[in-house]
């Protein structure tokens, strides 16, 4: 049973790719200025403010004069995750049926851009933002909390970039990301197939240095085990009284790039196509185990440890994906402007997560994801109602790289989704300017149908999670611009 003792961490990791109530397909962020937000994330093309530079660096060129604007965002997810049949490795039944666990909760994600002019043709950039982010959490007592309990990751993302006006149609952009991200992922371990997990162990072995067939001792040890555990431990069967607990902290850096062109081919129409590459994390992480309650009424410290039951390092080389957006904006009238995006993620490009464990005998540990690329979809349109007001909205198809239900984990239930937002804009003078908007977020009813599997062999072997789904969520952003000259 050696993936009950480590999926944790499989699982942990994994998270930091794809997880819970962020604001995007995988775990992008979608509005990273109130601006952005007010129409789902179709109008940069139109270049407002500094913001732009995150999809295409050629758009500082457009940004007029020198400008910092920074706001914050703010998701609330309402997601409820009904248990339809949940079990343990054994066929256990965990929880009741109809059984509502509510994970979502709310998250802040703030940005900082700011742009200045270094010459006839040259602009200069600085972004600093949170491209990825997440957080759930299931209650202690839930029938989830054997795959997961505490989920969050926060990543950070700092970006200079340069832009170059060619002539008065065509400009060139490019910039580095230099980039930081923490996880804090926990579970619940139950002390009935904890025990069971050791004893098989112990006995297989013994049985096999007897002259046991391995298979056959295998077999032979469990159900040895099983009994030994009923006596042991049986009233700590699912038992959230008497269970452990696993947290995995991890964090790492990564590096990578972004280029972008700006075409205006007539003086009312520019075109966006922007490119930001994939960033590889060389994550480090402790896993931090809590037996008190339980494992430890049973067996000693030094039992527990060589079965892979306490805190120990792990590694993992995490690639996040590489995305491009091509995107427009055309003025119909003097006050009406229409904008559209179409953005492709890369998430085809993380097949698998693979955890390492450098000081200890316990093989790797892999969950495989399967993940498929996406195509986000939007259009939106501003008006200009007087000078200094302006009024946005957009919708946007945002689909989720996760192919089916059996991909699908408690950790990440996550569904296509629709976005319809609305936005203002107000001049409060000639150089200050305040942005707000409002989401909707709807994502499609769905179902985890997921069975963690074997770290060797890829066999769904471990926990099934079988739920229903159902969410919505609200968004809104406030940003505020400033232009210094």
């Amino acid at each position: 049973m050696k993936n009950y003792r480590y999926s944790i961490l499989a699982v942990s990791v994994s998270l930091w790719c794809l997880s819970g109530t962020a604001q995007a397909g995988g775990f992008g962020i979608t509005v990273q200025s109130a601006s952005g937000g007010g129409n789902a994330a179709t109008g940069h093309a139109m270049a407002e403010d500094a913001s732009a530079m995150w999809y295409n660096p050629a758009l500082l060129s457009a940004v007029e004069g020198t400008q910092l604007n920074g706001g914050v965002s703010v998701i609330s997810a309402d997601l409820q995750v009904t248990n339809t049949g949940s079990k343990d490795p054994v066929g256990g039944v965990i929880g009741t049926l109809g059984e509502v666990a509510k994970p979502g909760g709310a998250s802040a994600t703030p940005s900082l851009f700011y742009k200045r002019d270094i010459g006839a043709n040259k602009a200069f950039g600085l972004g600093v933002n949170i491209p990825f982010g997440v957080s759930t959490e299931y209650e202690k007592d839930e029938f989830a909390r054997y795959e997961a309990t505490e989920s969050s990751l926060s990543t950070i993302n700092i970006n200079p970039a340069m832009s170059w006006k060619i002539n008065d149609k065509l400009a060139l952009g490019a910039g580095l990301n230099f980039q930081y991200g923490q996880a804090v992922l926990a579970k619940s371990i139950d002390t009935y197939l904890g025990c069971s997990s050791i004893y098989t162990a112990g006995i297989t072995r013994q049985l096999v240095a007897a002259g046991v067939a391995p298979a056959q001792a295998a077999q032979q040890a469990t159900v040895q085990a099983l009994s030994l555990c009923n006596g042991a431990a049986g009233a700590a069967y699912h038992n959230e009284n008497s269970d452990n607990s696993v947290s995995v902290e991890a964090s790492g850096f990564a590096f990578g790039g972004n280029v972008g062109a700006s075409y205006t081919p007539t003086p009312n129409t520019r075109i966006s196509v922007g490119y930001r590459s994939a960033v590889k994390y060389e994550m480090e992480g402790d896993a931090d185990f809590d037996t008190s309650k339980g494992l430890d009424n049973i067996f000693d410290e030094a039992t527990l440890s060589s079965a892979g039951l306490s805190d120990q390092d792990a590694t993992a080389d995490l690639e996040l994906p590489a995305s491009a957006s091509l995107a427009f904006a055309t003025k119909v009238t003097n006050k009406l402007t229409l904008h559209g995006d179409v953005t492709w993620t890369q998430w085809s490009s993380v097949p698998e997560i693979r955890i390492v464990f450098p000081d200890t005998a316990a093989s790797d540990s892999v969950t495989s994801l399967e993940w498929e690329d996406t195509v986000r979809v939007g259009a939106g349109l501003t008006y200009q109602m007087n000078p200094k007001t302006k009024l946005r909205m957009g919708i946007a198809k945002d689909p989720t790289p996760t192919p089916d239900a059996q991909h699908r984990t408690p950790r990440a239930p996550r569904s296509d989704s629709m976005w319809f937002s609305v936005g203002v804009s107000h001049q409060v003078n000639k150089k200050l300017g305040i942005d707000a908007s409002l989401a909707y977020v709807q994502p499609e009813d769905t179902n985890v149908d997921y069975t963690a599997p074997d770290p060797d062999t890829g066999e769904p072997t471990g926990y099934y999670t079988s739920a229903d789904v159902e969410a919505d969520a609200i968004s809104a952003a406030l940003s505020i611009n400033y232009r210094f000259k």
